[in-house]
């Protein structure tokens, strides 16, 4: 999937970040409170901002209430969208270059879909008989046209998806599912964490975290050869180009993390940032994230390279949980 670079600011905080931690320092730990953090550039990546679907200075307004931006394709960018009680309202949209919204798919549980590092290929999912199974769907987005569909059957966790094949979480199983034919192998009997088709990465829990489980990121396509393990964290995302992970506690639940990591793929950690709590974090580029960070005062969206951190919005008063 495409995306946005970022700002010159961006590239000047990266060249300030690797002049303040030389090899061999040890990694940054910066505590966010945006009341002290200068104005930086916006956000240059699309996002949603009180509704609105904004692209650098373009602002186009969205048919629901609750929106989040699902990645781009040809010919613009998907967006998932719905009122506020999740329930009414639910469309699967395209945002296109001249503002343009156009309907992709309605009806649907749009919270569940993801969309495959190409662009290609669209998995979702329906809960049926009270929430007891799941139907699994893959979508052709040039042909606007389902592929394939699973179930209903027990439920299972979508991971990721290609043009060729499904990764699910079910129980204590990975699978790979191949909607052209139905059939459906097993990866590996392991807890599902979070996988990447496009960067061969798979993360597993080697048995309840709540039971003393730990986090183990495995190769997809060969899921013995260990990259990295933690009993104390687990993987929250991958970087665009796979080579980075943030991380937070493996316990983590409710409001949010207080403490996000950023690391190698192999676990090296290359900075740590934390709050009150982050309610949201994702790639601007790789090496540079977006927080959604909320303070002792106040909040905004703080963007990180390293130890080098600055607001990408207004802060604005925190709001109580």
């Amino acid at each position: 999937m495409r995306r946005s670079t970022t700002t010159v600011l961006v590239t000047a905080l990266a060249a300030a970040a690797a002049l303040t931690v030389p090899a061999q320092a040890a990694a940054p730990a910066v505590e966010l409170q945006p009341d002290r953090l200068s104005r930086g550039a916006d956000v240059a990546v699309p996002h949603i901002e009180d509704g609105d679907f904004v692209d650098g200075d373009r602002r186009v307004e969205l048919p629901g209430t609750v929106a989040r931006v699902v990645g781009e394709v040809d010919g613009g960018w998907l967006v998932a969208t719905n009122n506020v009680d999740r329930k009414r309202n639910r469309r699967l949209v395209r945002v296109e270059a001249d503002g343009a919204v156009v309907d992709v798919l309605r009806d649907i549980d749009v919270s569940t879909v993801i969309l495959s590092a190409d662009g290609s290929t669209l998995a979702w999912q329906q809960s049926v008989s009270g929430g007891r199974k799941t139907i699994t769907y893959a979508y052709d987005v040039a042909d606007a046209a389902v592929t394939g569909k699973k179930g209903p059957g027990p439920y299972v966790s979508l991971l990721d998806v290609a043009a060729d094949r499904v990764v699910l979480g079910a129980g204590k199983r990975v699978l790979q599912w191949k909607p052209s034919t139905g059939k459906q192998r097993t990866v590996v009997r392991k807890l599902a964490g979070s996988a990447s088709i496009e960067h061969d990465l798979l993360s597993v829990y080697t048995k309840d975290p709540y039971d003393g489980g730990c986090t183990k990121l495995v190769r997809l396509s060969k899921p013995r050869v260990k990259v990295w393990k933690s009993c104390r964290d687990r993987i929250a995302a991958f970087s665009p180009d796979g080579t980075e992970l943030l991380t937070f506690h493996i316990l983590t639940d409710g409001l949010g993390p207080s403490a996000i990591h950023l690391r190698e793929v192999d676990g090296t950690t290359l900075a740590t940032w934390t709050t009150g709590w982050f309610s949201g974090w994702e790639w601007e580029s790789t090496g540079t994230v977006l927080l959604e960070v909320n303070g002792k005062r106040k909040s905004a969206t703080v963007r990180c390279v390293l130890a080098e951190c600055e607001n990408a919005s207004d802060p604005v008063d925190v709001q109580a949980p």
